[in-house]
């Protein structure tokens, strides 16, 4: 690995981007040269965190002032793409953008092209696949401690594509992220719901079929007395992994019971950087979080909309860039039976982007 350090900058400084602000920090070969935020004052108070940090209002002025080799994206869901592609355009060398990629199949198309004309190495923040339990998940799985796998059921709160992303992308790891052939979905919106400025469901139940003939069924915000934070099984032909997600396994198998609660000691943030930076300097040859892999679990996720739709089964590659919930309350073909938006993550604030 290189012995000069490399330049990293933020844009996004609330608790998402002072996460990747701290993972920079701590670790060993990056600087954190520059944060960004539409509010100054958020930009400051990450950049007080250490020494040497620049903060700007506009990332375009961070990204021609600052030289930058690694740019996080740390936003809302909308403006993910633009940002990415900004970011492509000006000759970083790595980029982290949040989760969800993108909130349509065609932004995360074009921020995929982007990064491939420029040569740019593009990941997606499923940092979950970091976690060591979930590392651990995947190693026993392929060793066979539950057989072949069969289906795995995922629960999740908060929405599809906010957290329900995290829960599909974590089912295609543990099994060997296989391809996705078909899928079928139900989706109510009774309310005017909106995550983050983004129009959101207010519960999803789908059904994805996998080209290794597995099944996975994710349900987001249905009735259920489990954990808010959610829950993930993995059946196979001889036994069973419950997901304590980003804690802990239980395997149910032909050796028993038995539980896995591995230490890190290092953060997964970091774990993440230290893969990005082997992936840039050509020691692997790509990222398990990388932009080509995020981008199955997004075009995942609007299938389910497009199958709600059509009303019809949705076979994969799909064809529709748009992001078929918004096309469907645009054209209102989901009115809410109890009008009046609201946003789950800003109950008190306007919806609507000036």
């Amino acid at each position: 690995m290189t012995n000069s350090p490399y330049r990293a900058g933020v844009v996004g400084c609330g608790t998402i981007g002072q996460d990747h602000a701290r993972g920079y920090r701590e670790h060993e070969n990056v600087e954190l040269v520059a944060v960004a935020d539409l509010d100054p004052a958020a930009a400051q108070a990450v950049a007080d965190e250490s020494d040497g940090v620049s903060t700007y209002k506009d990332h375009r002025e961070m990204l021609a002032d600052a030289s930058l080799d690694l740019y996080s994206v740390a936003t809302d869901h909308d403006t993910h793409a633009m940002l990415t592609i900004d970011g492509a355009e000006a000759g970083v060398r790595g980029i982290v953008c949040e989760k969800p990629m993108a909130v349509d199949l065609g932004e995360a198309k074009a921020m995929r092209t982007a990064a491939d004309r420029n040569d740019v190495h593009l990941t997606i923040g499923h940092q979950n696949r970091f976690a060591p339990a979930h590392e651990r998940g995947l190693e026993l799985i392929a060793e066979g401690a539950i057989g072949t796998p069969q289906a795995i059921t995922a629960r999740a709160g908060g929405g599809l594509i906010n957290n329900g992303t995290h829960f599909i992308d974590l089912g295609r790891f543990l099994v060997g992220d296989p391809d996705p052939t078909w899928c079928a979905a139900h989706v109510e919106r009774s309310t005017d719901r909106y995550e983050r400025g983004v129009p959101a469901e207010d519960s999803c139940v789908g059904r994805v079929s996998f080209d290794t003939d597995l099944r996975l069924t994710i349900e987001t915000d249905t009735p259920s007395d489990l954990p808010t934070d959610g829950h993930l099984v993995v059946q196979g032909s001889d036994g069973v992994m419950t997901v304590d997600y980003g804690r802990s396994i239980r395997v149910a198998g032909p050796d028993g019971v038995n539980e896995y609660a591995p230490d890190s000691d290092r953060r997964r943030r970091v774990k993440f950087i230290d893969e990005l930076l082997s992936w840039i300097e050509g020691e692997r040859d790509g990222h398990r979080c990388s932009g080509a892999e995020s981008i199955v679990t997004l075009e995942i996720m609007m299938g389910l909309y497009e199958s709600v739709r059509t009303d019809q089964v949705v076979e994969f590659p799909l064809e529709t860039r748009a992001n078929p919930l918004h096309v469907m309350i645009e054209e209102g073909e989901l009115p809410p039976s109890n009008p009046g938006a609201y946003d789950i993550r800003h109950p008190y604030a306007s919806v609507r982007r000036d």
